[in-house]
């Protein structure tokens, strides 16, 4: 189970790829298959936009 302080933990490029993936999955699958991926997939949605928040509020800060 991912907890909110092993996010910073997970590669971008692996989230991004899966995220991918997912996308295809539920975009390509028939209807059993979208709804059982679509928990997941709004899950790797919001750990994507953590990490990319926490990315870009990091630069920011080391900017200022």
């Amino acid at each position: 189970m991912i907890t909110f302080q092993d996010i910073g933990k997970i590669s971008p490029i692996f989230l991004s790829i899966l995220l991918i993936a997912y996308l295809i999955l539920v975009e390509l699958g028939n209807e059993k298959i979208k709804k059982a991926l679509l928990p997941f997939l709004i899950v790797l949605i919001i750990i994507f936009a953590i990490i990319a928040i926490i990315s870009i509020y990091s630069v920011y800060i080391r900017i200022k």
